[in-house]
């Protein structure tokens, strides 16, 4: 099983409501198999309710980073185990292309209930292994966008969209030509 991929699955389906309507992978059927294009195990039929639910799926895994950066663990950890009780995992230990034996993702169900299943297990081990500190939200006052953070240290405070560009400001400060310095101070 890999825990990070099935993490990023949550992080990915809630960061997609933050986008514009005419981006929302949740928009048309076509429009989420694109979306899940590189996941073979999500690439089952897709029908209208099945794009409904993931919008349901959206809110409360949204929900949950909020309680985490709130630090209120145990309502992240709440809203986890009600996701689990609607969308049970189904584990199936398994061995294909030379690997040792390893847990997968049983096979079955909607694609709604595969993603919801993958996301929600991803992100219970990773709070009950890690702590609510590896989930946040993107410290720009504007965005939305949720994280996990992998960070020795944990401190990452923004998504992926803006960590570049913190980054490349960070890397000119003390630059010779530093485009930071006398930020605000009048050129006369």
């Amino acid at each position: 099983m890999n825990l990070a991929s099935f993490a990023d699955l949550a992080v990915r389906l809630v960061n997609s409501g933050v986008c514009d309507a005419d981006a929302d992978p949740l928009r048309s059927c076509e429009a989420f198999r694109e979306f899940v294009a590189g996941r073979p195990f999500l690439a089952v039929p897709v029908t209208q309710l099945d794009l409904d639910r993931l919008r349901l799926l959206r809110g409360e895994l949204a929900t949950v980073f909020t309680s985490a950066v709130d630090g209120e663990e145990r309502a992240a950890a709440g809203a986890l185990n009600v996701l689990l009780t609607v969308h049970p995992v189904h584990p199936v230990l398994v061995q294909h292309d030379g690997e040792p034996w390893h847990i997968h993702l049983s096979e079955s169900g909607s694609v709604t209930d595969r993603y919801a299943a993958a996301s929600v297990i991803g992100l219970s081990l990773l709070l009950s292994a890690l702590g609510k500190e590896r989930l946040g939200i993107c410290a720009i006052a504007a965005c939305d966008r949720v994280y996990i953070d992998g960070s020795k240290n944990k401190s990452r405070r923004y998504c992926a969209e803006h960590s570049a560009a913190k980054g490349n400001v960070t890397s000119l400060r003390g630059q010779p030509g530093d485009v930071t310095r006398g930020a605000g101070e009048s050129v006369a």
